[in-house]
């Protein structure tokens, strides 16, 4: 996930700016409404990329692939959750970082009973912390339209990075790309809403997918990363 840090500048950039404005004004004035949908949606693309990472390090775990696996309980805590962690406590969440941190221990000793246990109850609260974004926003066409760019931009970020001279060279990475394409192929097909946008954008990320649909990626790529990114771009493209 070399390059997933380019994906979050600008709310980098705003939450250190807000940090500044409340030391030197004092309290915080209350976020606007623009800031709050940015803060929506920079939680909500974190959110499914954890999602897509558990989802792919259990693949990985139940194909007695735990080396590979373990990255994938790894960066959601340390790559990811930093910047989410504020965002839980203002808004009187549950922190589940101990979670993700114990899951990955347990990760370690392979697909055991403790593991599975393990990885249900970390996955309830990543699903839990999903409410403290408002109902409506989850449900409206636009803000899952968003998500799903910013998905496929991260996931596209993924799949070049695990490209080198034009063979798969970083399953890592070939695996990020991969988890972030299922887990949004689920959030769409579960979003039931009426712009025809969106069946657009699930049939560029049900393309982008199949192209990740092995596990252990062939020795051919299945797609050129400029051609996969042409295909991301697509799906941006309906959200401007």
């Amino acid at each position: 996930m070399k390059n997933l840090a380019r994906t979050f500048l600008l709310a980098a950039a705003l939450a250190a700016c807000g940090q500044a404005q409340q030391e030197h004004h004092g309290d915080a004035a209350p976020p606007s409404a623009a800031d709050a949908a940015r803060t929506d949606a920079d939680f909500g693309l974190r959110l499914g990329l954890i999602e897509g990472h558990l989802m792919v390090g259990r693949e990985l775990l139940a194909a007695g692939q735990t080396q590979n696996a373990l990255p994938h309980f790894g960066h959601p805590v340390r790559e990811l959750y930093s910047d989410m962690l504020p965002v839980i406590a203002s808004r009187g969440g549950e922190q589940f970082d101990r979670d993700l941190i114990a899951l990955e221990g347990l990760a370690a000793q392979g697909n055991t009973p403790a593991f599975a246990a393990a990885f249900d109850a970390a996955l309830a609260k990543v699903h839990a912390a999903r409410a403290l974004i408002p109902a409506e926003t989850w449900s409206s066409d636009a803000y899952i339209l968003g998500i799903a760019a910013d998905t496929v931009s991260t996931a596209s970020q993924e799949y070049r990075n695990a490209i080198v001279a034009g063979k798969i060279d970083s399953l890592v990475e070939y695996h990020d790309a991969r988890g972030f394409l299922f887990y949004l192929s689920d959030l769409l097909a579960n979003h039931h809403g009426s712009d025809p946008r969106l069946a657009q954008a699930a049939a560029i990320t049900n393309e982008l997918k199949g192209y990740l649909t092995p596990l252990t990626p062939p020795a051919a790529l299945p797609v050129t990363d400029a051609e996969f990114e042409a295909r991301a771009e697509a799906l941006r493209q309906l959200v401007k």
